[in-house]
């Protein structure tokens, strides 16, 4: 116990060294609880509630140090970033509901599915970011009010749809959402669109 409570104060004084303002620090804790993740920058903003000038102006400063990375699929901490923090924030609990899950066809690729994903809109879900692990890829979006998160999860040639919501009344829309990304994935893995961005 007095071990995690030192780690905590030593990861605190650290970042009170460095002189974090409030936002980095805030960006920086929420991109190390799942430091395989990219997250675009709409996805930052809706999910901690940063005017988009203030967020903007603490990813340069946390860029500028070397603390978060850019990536073509958003941003993410970097191992220099994640000294800043301790352990105990560095995870986070994506315990939700499994709306489906099933095979993805044999000519549909997980990176192709990514490109032509990444950045979209899918009704009133907006791109979120990407996790990316061993296991394979997670694509998320967020609602704009960032009460529900559905996620697209590839891996071994398998598709899970799954959510998170902040109330339980919003379970159905959760269920609802889930099944409209499916439908957006299955269109796009029936036609050429997969296809198309390879070639």
């Amino acid at each position: 116990m007095n071990s995690e409570r030192e780690m905590t104060d030593a990861g605190v004084s650290l970042s009170q060294e460095i002189g974090l303002r409030e936002h980095d620090k805030e960006v920086l804790a929420f991109l190390s609880q799942n430091p395989s993740s990219m997250m675009g920058f709409q996805g930052l903003k809706r999910r901690l509630g940063i005017h988009s000038e203030q967020l903007s102006r603490a990813l340069r400063r946390l860029s500028a140090d070397g603390f978060v990375e850019q990536t073509e699929l958003g941003y993410r901490v970097t191992q220099k970033g994640l000294t800043i923090l301790d352990s105990e924030v560095m995870t986070e609990d994506h315990a939700g509901i499994t709306i489906l899950q099933t095979y993805m066809p044999g000519n549909m690729d997980a990176r192709e599915a990514v490109a032509v994903l990444k950045g979209s809109w899918i009704g009133p879900l907006r791109w979120q970011g990407l996790t990316e692990s061993p296991d394979g890829l997670r694509l998320s979006w967020i609602t704009e009010d960032g009460n529900v998160q559905v996620d697209a999860t590839i891996r071994g040639g398998q598709l899970a749809i799954s959510a998170v919501t902040t109330f339980h009344e919003r379970v159905d829309e959760a269920v609802r959402l889930g099944h409209l990304l499916f439908n957006r994935i299955s269109r796009a893995a029936s036609g050429e669109e997969f296809r198309s961005v390879s070639a």
